[in-house]
């Protein structure tokens, strides 16, 4: 049986191949490798861009070499975890940390359900080219056009949103500039990122942790493999109450229960309908100790407010994680994207011949790459 999320895609996917053949006479087209982008362009939000920048340069100006330091720090994380990843699941340490984020299930995918990827991916792309162009204009350089994109392989994927600068100027403004706003994009998204998170720490779930009971936790899924807690008996709507003659309250208390546990060892599960010995297993994607199940704290009450409540807050998480992920990711040295321009233009101010700057830069990018696809390709197989 299809699951939502993935009938959910399917449809979005049916939607936007509709509208790139009704509107493909307006529609620009070009290819990157196997992917294609069409893009509709406009002048929607350009006036908004230029209001920011006039209102509030002298605060732009100010945090310009910040964020441009934030930039240079985040590709240099990010690199190092990719190297890191790489070897780490090359001597079968874990398991890559990199995966393609899709709202479907599926080996080698790293799941968001479907309305929070999609309302996310806007989210994140008004904020990332919105900023970009904001800084353009902070520094006078044209935004020449805005508007809406489609990237796709054999039929449109993923729906977004683009800011275009004046290309010639950009390239030829000063370095600082050009740094400007080319990390502009991905640190806003960063700072989103930080700035939801900590919202939720600090504020959100104090407040929806009171919609709980503590009195343990509920099994709501197992885990595909014939998991230990399968094979010991336990069952989906099972309550949790007591791990090795500890009481549990909180999904939080359930995996301090298993913390240091190894494959091997044997727990004693109290629940709402029997006591249990369970010995745990080998997670097959990790190899660390595995009880395998899913598990949730029951409501105190269900209502259309603490239901509403409880999306707004899920939105929020799945808007924080992906935010510092797509921020991150476009910090990567890589070809055309955000980090390999930065790198560029740095190599260019401090190699006195642009050519061989070039050179450096193209193989770096393809180190990069290289590094990358074998993390995404391992973590589906």
């Amino acid at each position: 049986m299809v699951s939502f999320d993935t009938a959910a895609f399917i449809a979005l996917i049916g939607a936007l191949v509709v509208a790139v053949l009704l509107n493909r006479e307006k529609l620009s087209f070009s290819r990157l490798g196997i992917f294609y982008v069409a893009m509709y362009r406009g002048k929607t939000g350009i006036a908004l861009m230029d209001r920011l920048a006039r209102e509030y340069r002298s605060f732009w100006r100010a945090v310009t070499w910040p964020m441009i330091v934030v930039g240079f720090a985040g590709m240099a994380l990010v690199v190092f975890d990719l190297g890191r990843s790489l070897v780490m699941v090359l001597s079968g340490a874990s398991t890559p940390s990199v995966g393609v984020v899709a709202p479907f299930k599926a080996k080698g995918v790293f799941y968001v359900p479907f309305f929070y990827w999609i309302i996310s991916i806007f989210v994140i792309l008004i904020i990332h080219e919105g900023m970009h162009g904001v800084m353009a204009r902070v520094y006078k350089l044209p935004v020449k056009n805005s508007g809406l994109m489609v990237l796709g392989v054999l039929v449109p994927l993923i729906p977004g949103a683009f800011v275009e600068p004046d290309e010639k100027k950009l390239t030829r403004a000063k370095r600082k500039h050009q740094l400007a706003v080319y990390s502009a994009g991905p640190v806003a998204n960063i700072v989103t990122g930080v700035f939801l998170m900590a919202l939720l720490s600090f504020a959100i779930t104090p407040l929806t942790d009171s919609f709980y009971s503590k009195d343990g936790v509920v099994i709501t899924g197992l885990m595909d493999g014939n998991p230990p807690a399968e094979l010991a008996g336990l069952s989906e709507g099972e309550k949790i109450t007591m791990i090795n003659g500890v009481s549990i309250s909180s999904t939080k208390e359930f995996s301090q229960a298993f913390k240091g546990a190894h494959p091997g060892d044997t727990f004693n599960l109290v629940t709402s309908r029997a006591v249990y010995d369970v010995t745990l297993g080998e997670n097959p994607q990790n190899k660390r100790a595995w009880l395998g199940v899913y598990v949730d704290q029951p409501l105190r009450v269900k209502n259309w407010a603490v239901s509403s409540a409880l999306w707004v807050k899920d939105l929020i998480f799945w808007l924080a994680l992906l935010s510092l992920g797509v921020g991150l990711f476009n910090l990567v040295p890589l070809g055309p994207i955000d980090g390999g321009r930065m790198f560029l233009t740095v190599l260019e101010s401090i190699h006195p011949n642009k050519m061989q700057a070039a050179k450096i830069w193209k193989s770096v990018s393809f180190l990069v790459l290289g590094v990358l696809l074998t993390n995404v390709v391992l973590a589906f197989l």
